[in-house]
């Protein structure tokens, strides 16, 4: 570090391509200052840290530039060098949280009118404009609608709905948005560089993230993980300074969730708790990861929605496969009762160890979600397929995903299973040396790598939404997502395939059984994994669904008829 100065303050953006992930905003003010159309008043709003003080001393730049009015001031003269510094006589930053008073705004009305005593235009900046009293805003009206010739207003807020209408109706809007991940990223590694400071890209990544999009933020922290780290940030300096969990423990978290592993689930929050993590914070970011797999389960076709690395993208991709909509639904409105209890709860450890095993476990949940996931354990018991029902007016068909009367496989029984009728044994303490569930679960994506080696490709789309359950050192149990019992079928015809490459990644080549999970939601979703239905088998599902007598079968066509659940 080359001197004393905040990141954030000496690498503020002084020119128009400085400023980051803003280009909607400059393009509209380059255009309109090359065009002679600025208008007298702007309103600048967005997200904190996200360029809009900076961007209006850009503007005064602009316009009061020795070689302008100018979209591209020259940053060396001494009109663009006193905005820089702060001490131009005639740009004027006010605060409005400390002078929002009408004694204030009836100052800088009678001010305003003045000639300019040192540039072009006054450019006066208010910063937290929505902090300005009513009787302030009623003083600057007369000024906003009648303005005097060379100056102008930026009025920046973090909330624009708390103006009157009144005045930005007379201002052109501006909306910032927050900044992506990656351009932050690479921002705090191009700072880093130039102050002679080893970041890495994940660390970077997590300050990024950290930042919320903010770029004065993650500059604010990568200033506090140079000074931990002693001139070198990695991964483990970050999460450091901001008690953040590893990202593979997110998805640890998930895999036991997507099985009911309650004691997986407390074996990871203990975890946390000896490493000195704040599970307030813990839980946000659980909370954020589970509305990442909301959003891939629910809206895969919009990527631009979800700020994530395309690596990340993948696994949440796969990891998403393992709930439903519903699932994922129930899961977060029970982590944002805890994120909510935790504000006044002294024991958050219990509050979020309570809401993780009632996610895991319906049976724990007293809520409707809880009942509505037992009602559906028992309505698969029964031979019945509910389907999606999330609309109103569908009914429930017969199903074949389970049948009634069949218990669940033991897989540390040895007994034989049907894989179609399968559910998973709850989780237990694995003992097989250094090989355990949770080693399994953080190296499941190894055993894709290696499937996609072998061109074994279709055996790794399966396994993509597949979790490891059980293990007892012998027998791997793999829980596969409510309706994929066909996938279960395939699975395990090639359990010597899957055995091999376990060898290779493990070490070891447990017997494989494939189970077929209950829902742990309020929502079932059956995938389509099944073959069309014979036409005796068609007619018979649309008899039953619809109540209806078929008078003449031989007039139906002799296709494939595929019967949607309705």
């Amino acid at each position: 570090m080359t001197d004393d100065v905040a990141l954030y303050r000496k690498y503020r953006p002084q020119s128009p391509d400085q400023v980051i992930g803003q280009e909607h905003v400059i393009r509209a003010l380059v255009g309109a200052v090359r065009e002679e159309r600025l208008s007298h008043a702007f309103l600048f709003c967005g997200p904190r840290g996200t360029g809009k003080t900076s961007t209006a001393r850009i503007l005064a730049k602009m316009v009061n530039c020795e070689h302008g009015p100018t979209a591209e001031p020259c940053g060396v003269c001494d009109q663009c060098v006193a905005i820089r510094e702060g001490t131009h006589l005639d740009v004027a930053e006010i605060d409005a949280a400390s002078h929002g008073g009408v004694d204030d705004a009836r100052e800088l009305r009678e001010r305003a009118p003045t000639a300019p005593a040192q540039g072009r235009e006054k450019v006066y900046i208010i910063d937290e404009a929505q902090r300005l009293s009513r009787e302030a805003f009623d003083a600057l009206l007369k000024i906003f609608e009648e303005p005097p010739p060379g100056v102008r207003f930026v009025l920046a807020t973090t909330e624009p709905h708390k103006m009157p209408a009144t005045i930005v109706g007379r201002c052109q809007r501006f909306d910032f948005r927050r900044v992506s991940t990656d351009a932050v990223a690479d921002h705090l590694e191009r700072v880093a560089k130039e102050e002679g400071v080893t970041v890495s890209r994940d660390a970077a990544e997590a300050l990024a993230r950290q930042g919320e999009g903010s770029v004065r933020d993650a500059l604010s922290l990568l200033d506090q993980s140079v000074v931990l780290g002693g001139g070198t940030v990695s991964i483990e300096t970050v999460r450091m300074l901001v008690g953040a969990p590893r990202t593979d423990l997110q998805f640890e978290l998930a895999d036991a969730l997507a099985v009911g592993d309650a004691r997986g689930v407390f074996e990871l929050v203990n975890g946390l708790v000896q490493e000195g993590q704040d599970l307030r914070h813990v839980t946000g970011q659980i909370l954020a990861h589970v509305r990442d797999l909301l959003l891939v389960r629910s809206a895969p076709d919009e990527p631009g929605a979800l700020d994530a690395p395309p690596d990340r993208r993948e696994r949440l991709g796969a990891q998403a496969a393992k709930f439903s909509v519903g699932e994922l639904s129930r899961i977060l409105s029970l982590l944002l009762a805890a994120q909510t209890d935790m504000r006044w709860t002294t024991s958050p450890r219990l509050t979020l160890e309570l809401a993780l095993v009632r996610s895991a476990i319906p049976e724990a949940d007293p809520s409707p979600g809880g009942l509505g996931a037992r009602m559906e354990r028992l309505e698969r018991l029964a031979g019945i397929d509910v389907g999606d029902v999330a609309s109103a007016g569908q009914l429930p068909q017969v199903g074949d995903v389970a049948s009634a009367g069949q218990s669940p496989p033991n897989p540390r029984s040895g007994d034989a299973a049907s894989p179609e009728v399968a559910a998973p044994s709850a989780a237990h303490a694995p003992d097989a040396g250094s090989i355990d569930l949770h080693t399994i679960r953080r190296s499941w994506l190894q055993v894709l790598e290696r499937l996609a080696d072998r061109r074994q490709m279709i055996l790794r789309a399966n396994l993509e939404s597949v979790t490891a359950s059980a293990f007892d050192g012998e027998t791997l149990e793999l829980a596969f997502p409510p309706g994929r019992k066909f996938a279960v079928q395939k699975v395990q015809s090639k359990e010597e395939d899957l055995r091999a490459v376990f060898g290779e990644v493990f070490g070891t080549t447990p017997r494989i059984v494939c189970v077929l999970r209950e829902s742990i939601g309020g929502v079932v979703e059956v995938e389509d994994d099944e073959p069309p239905p014979s036409r005796e088998d068609a007619v018979a599902r649309l008899q039953e669904a619809l109540g209806a007598q078929v008078e003449e079968v031989a007039e139906i066509p002799d296709v494939a008829l595929d019967v949607e659940a309705p």
